[in-house]
């Protein structure tokens, strides 16, 4: 039984306190509700400790990096190429600090937001022991986000390995660095860490880098990767991992072995579930994940889930997105409840050099379900890419053939993140592709090749048919 006496009631308890859960709470707190925000460490979520702002402030200092060592191609030669880049590792640490100064217990005060920092555990569907508290709740919104994934590999477990959680701890760049994983953390890091000064050697499973991209990204990638001197093993597991004197050894499927004085684990991430004790409020659950409705509610209709607790895809925007929805359905009435808008096309973007960014279908996708046509324009064919140097890779939209309705977009150059929202707005809006032809487009940037590809609809599906006809 609960003891009653000791127990603290809310209208609404957030379990999570980074980037979904923050928005459910936060905005739960501005628009009257008491809420409280349980957090088991820090507050921020993995995107603000150990993801989305650590990776990108250390890819900053390493595009610096590589842009010192690539000045010669621009036609400015640099007085030394020597990079000592380990204080990049503590602007990290401070940038982190900095942007959770605005998410701590302290500053969500200030909103009268109040939180409670600890491992928040079911006693019962209503109930949560947090410490030594027990806290009820009519709603309850679980975002307690995923952590990495750790493969099972002989002798692993006995070595000083790094995650994406402990990387940004290191005081030095390593001299060499092994990274187990080639999907977008795995390629971001090892790239970054190669710029800054380390020996980076790449293993992955899959025979191609970023396996859920088109094959001419992994090209691009895999070209670049070589060419800035890292060393790649594709289609290759590791068997077995020990450390000794400093160094890790690692025996590969193939027979290889290789040696590394840091060794990053990145193969994927796993929701967190474990800790919640969820059978105790009747929660159905798997690993992969908490299941909800188009709402947003578990199989309990009181309880909700949010962000990456509920399973792939893992991004921030799609937490955030998600809360949105749950968040409406919390604070307006029945009427009013708003369904998460799963059909709607999520973009995603790997920061490396180049950028990778991609919405929707692939072309292989696509042409199994409609008659399609892609347009592709290479950033050599783009004046401001020309410009700056920064010719690789290119833009492919692929289509309904005659609607020109995009399907899906793949784009893999400078800023490709950014172009990416011109595209993703016209599939969000129903624009075909054929309608960006005349929209004006600054002169000259990167965005150009958009414009460049709508113009091909034309030229290559709409005129050949006059030309047969003449």
């Amino acid at each position: 039984m609960i003891d009653s006496s000791n127990t603290k009631s809310y209208p609404l308890v957030v379990i999570g306190a980074g980037a979904g859960g923050l928005v459910v709470a936060i905005g739960a707190t501005k628009a009257g509700k008491k809420v409280l925000l349980i957090e088991k460490g820090n507050y921020g979520g993995d995107c603000t400790n150990f993801g989305c702002i650590p990776s990108k402030s250390l890819i900053a200092s390493a595009n610096s990096a590589a842009s010192i060592k690539e000045g010669r191609d621009l036609g400015v030669e640099a007085s030394s190429q020597t990079i000592e880049a380990s204080k990049s590792l503590s602007r990290i640490r401070k940038i982190v600090a900095e942007i959770r100064s605005h998410e701590d217990p302290e500053a969500l005060k200030k909103l009268g937001l109040e939180t409670l920092t600890g491992t928040a555990k079911f006693e019962e569907p209503y109930v949560l022991r947090v410490n030594d508290e027990i806290i009820r709740a009519k709603q309850i919104a679980i975002a307690t986000g995923s952590s990495p994934f750790i493969p099972i590999i002989k002798g692993l477990d006995k070595t000083p390995f790094l995650t994406n959680e402990t990387i940004f701890e290191l005081k030095e760049i390593p001299k060499s660095l092994l990274v187990i994983g080639g999907g977008p953390i795995g390629c971001e890091l090892a790239q970054a860490f190669l710029r800054l000064g380390s020996k980076v050697s790449l293993i992955h499973s899959h025979n191609e880098l970023l396996n859920k991209e088109e094959p001419c990204t992994q090209e691009v990638i895999a070209n670049q990767f070589k060419s800035e001197g890292m060393s790649l093993h594709l289609g290759t597991g590791v068997k077995e991992v020990t450390y000794h004197d400093g160094q890790f050894q690692i025996l590969l499927d193939n027979g290889k072995k290789i040696e590394s004085e840091a060794l990053l684990v990145s193969v994927g991430r796993k929701p967190n579930v474990s800790s919640l004790n969820l059978e105790a409020a009747g929660v159905i659950y798997t690993d992969k994940g908490i299941p909800v409705d188009a709402y947003g509610r578990t199989n309990q209709s009181h309880i909700w889930a949010v962000g990456d607790v509920i399973g792939a895809p893992f991004f921030t925007h799609w937490a955030e997105n998600q809360a949105r929805s749950v968040l409406t359905s919390l604070i307006l009435p029945f009427p009013f409840k708003k369904k998460i808008d799963k059909n709607q096309s999520i973009p995603r973007v790997t920061y490396t050099e180049p950028e990778v960014a991609s919405i929707g279908l692939s072309e292989k996708e696509a042409s199994q379900q409609y008659n399609i046509a892609t347009y592709t324009v290479p950033f050599s064919q783009v004046d401001r890419a020309i410009t700056a140097g920064q010719t690789e890779g290119f833009v492919k939209i692929v289509t309904k053939k005659w609607s020109s309705k995009i399907l899906g977009c793949t784009i893999v150059g400078p800023r490709a993140g950014e172009m990416l929202g011109e595209i993703s707005l016209a599939m969000y809006a129903g624009i075909p592709l054929r309608k960006l032809s005349a929209l004006i487009h600054p002169y000259p940037t990167y965005s150009g090749a958009i414009r460049k590809a709508a113009d091909l609809w034309l030229t290559q599906t709409i005129l050949p048919i006059f030309k047969r006809k003449k």
